[in-house]
């Protein structure tokens, strides 16, 4: 089994749809797989088929079952954290790896944090935590093509290579912003250029099954295997 732990660089920066198209992409080449997120906020109280949430979305592409509910699908639309302590609980590392655990016989578990690597999950803990905890065989991540990435991304970096120097290095995926500005377009040239990552997957504007998005995808997935392939040499 492999698993996928896509993170990001902020919120609203593109990791579901990353996510999904993995899932679909892993589905279509008939493997068995599961996209899973633990926790997320600003799920209704009562679940519409009208409303799609980043979880419900992952697992309608995923074709081993996933287990419902996941273990914090908090109402409220703020920081899990925040929204976690409103309704009088923490939350817990130990429940959430219990629960992406219960999928352990899908061939491939991509599993999607909420907010930020940095974003906070608790007193003391953050998503970062939350990787580790998760024993990733990769990490994905995901950036918004626009004003600011070149920092956002030399900064999160930073921090996983200060704090969590043991977690696999990640690969970069570069997602279009809902608004362009003068910078998207120019700003994968410019993270390798700048040395701040040697190579990134860049994603079209697309849905998620789209072929040109499915085409992005099984890039990342080759790249994926080509560095687990050495890591091992």
């Amino acid at each position: 089994m492999s698993r996928i732990v896509v993170i990001g660089t902020g919120t609203g920066v593109g990791k579901t749809h990353a996510g999904v198209a993995l899932v679909s992409a892993l589905a279509s080449a008939r493997v068995s797989v599961a996209g899973l997120k633990p926790i997320e906020s600003g799920v209704p109280v009562a679940p519409s088929p009208a409303i799609t949430t980043d979880a419900s979305a992952l697992a309608a592409f995923s074709t081993f079952h996933v287990k419902h509910p996941p273990p914090y699908a908090l109402p409220d639309p703020v920081s899990p954290h925040l929204a976690a302590r409103r309704l009088g609980m923490g939350i817990d590392i130990g429940r959430v790896t219990e629960w992406v655990d219960a999928h352990a016989c899908a061939e491939v578990l991509v599993i999607e944090t909420a907010g930020a690597l940095l974003s906070p999950l608790g007193s003391g803990l953050v998503n970062l935590d939350l990787a580790r905890a998760l024993r990733p065989d990769h990490l994905l991540l995901v950036a918004s093509d626009r004003l600011g990435v070149l920092h956002d991304v030399a900064v999160t970096l930073h921090a996983m290579r200060t704090m969590a120097p043991d977690l696999p290095a990640p690969l970069l995926v570069l997602q279009p912003p809902t608004v362009a500005d003068a910078s998207t377009g120019t700003n994968a040239e410019e993270l390798v250029e700048l040395k701040i990552v040697p190579g990134l997957v860049v994603f079209p504007r697309a849905e998620p099954t789209a072929e040109e998005t499915r085409a992005s995808a099984k890039l990342v997935l080759s790249t994926l295997a080509l560095q687990g392939e050495t890591q091992k040499a």
